[in-house]
């Protein structure tokens, strides 16, 4: 009889272990890694953007799904040269890649387009070009489309001597594949070098200028070396956040919906902090001997037609299946 007993209560003890096991949330919670790289060193200013998403993703976590999901971050060209890490994003290296477009469009041309957006990414959200761009990354690399973490800040044409017109001719200017066609359109000659080369380059007299965002210029010393900065602003600084799509594919739905959360908040956070930033950066440079050189309205305009009409030109001529359809969905009254 007592050993009836005991049996009953060890067959009733696994029943009752096997109904634990066997109901959702009640076993314990598998942990997801995404070990993440990003395209700038660990203190550059770019990286302040991923991680105000990585701060937005671990207070959400904590809140609703403590300890099943974490973004190691990893580092940045030390860890992986920035021109090959959408490769290693491809085959699944890593998890999570934070990048400029530039970097990719070996391999993806249309990403080139983001540049000459009108939309904040927010924007782009509810007009369907995030979903075709998404479309795109997916189709093309086995890469989910995140986010894009890139700015409203502009960038602006800086120079050792001063402009009258929208005429660049004579002028040496240091370009990134980004912004290569409108230089050439405005009648510069375009010199390719990596950002660390910049300021040696004005030093000797290499270039006469060159291209770039508001903040983060006094990162590289540029101001020193730099008496104008033009306006008006043209292009967009455009920073995807890419998730390796067989990753994606094996996260819970729960968390796809809390990197999604995420992501929507902190596009619109990053806008808003880099605004701000821009705004406070640019009574610096003109305290530092950096005088704003504002063309007439007529060459403003000459100037902005220039460099929008080639950029769409060379992305559609790269592009001509999808570029058509990329100027619609970034371009206002299109």
């Amino acid at each position: 009889m007592k050993k009836r007993f005991v049996c009953s209560c060890c067959a009733l003890f696994l029943i009752v272990l096997l109904i634990l096991i066997s109901k959702p949330g009640l076993a314990a919670a598998e942990t997801f890694v995404l070990k993440a790289v990003t395209a700038w060193p660990k203190t550059a200013v770019e990286n302040k953007m991923v991680t105000t998403f990585t701060d937005i993703v671990d207070q959400m976590v904590a809140k609703k799904y403590p300890g099943e999901l974490k973004i190691q971050y990893l580092g940045g060209p030390e860890v992986v040269k920035p021109a090959d890490q959408a490769e290693t994003l491809q085959r699944g290296v890593i998890d999570m890649l934070f990048t400029a477009g530039a970097y990719y469009t070996n391999v993806l041309p249309e990403i080139d387009a983001l540049k000459l957006t009108d939309y904040t990414p927010s924007e782009e959200r509810a007009n369907g070009a995030w979903a075709f761009l998404n479309d795109l990354h997916e189709k093309k690399l086995g890469v989910h489309y995140l986010a894009r973490l890139g700015l409203n800040v502009q960038f602006h044409l800086f120079l050792k001597k001063p402009i009258k017109t929208a005429d660049l001719k004579g002028l040496n200017i240091r370009v990134s594949p980004l912004y290569l066609q409108a230089i050439k359109g405005l009648g510069g000659n375009p010199i390719a070098m990596p950002p660390s080369d910049v300021y040696t380059a004005l030093e000797r007299n290499v270039v006469d200028g060159y291209c770039w965002p508001i903040v983060g210029l006094r990162e590289y010393g540029l101001q020193k070396l730099t008496k104008y900065i033009v306006e008006p602003g043209f292009y967009r600084v455009p920073n995807p956040l890419l998730v390796n799509l067989k990753t994606w594919n094996k996260l819970p739905q729960k968390l796809k919906n809390l990197l999604d959360e995420a992501s929507v908040e902190a596009e619109k956070k990053v806008v808003a902090e880099f605004a701000e930033l821009a705004k406070q950066e640019l009574p610096i440079l003109n305290k530092e001997g950096v005088q704003t050189l504002d063309l007439p309205p007529a060459e403003k305009e000459k100037f902005l037609k220039i460099a929008y009409d080639e950029g769409w030109k060379d992305i559609i001529q790269k592009n001509p299946q999808t570029g058509p359809e990329l100027k619609k969905l970034l371009t206002k009254g299109k």
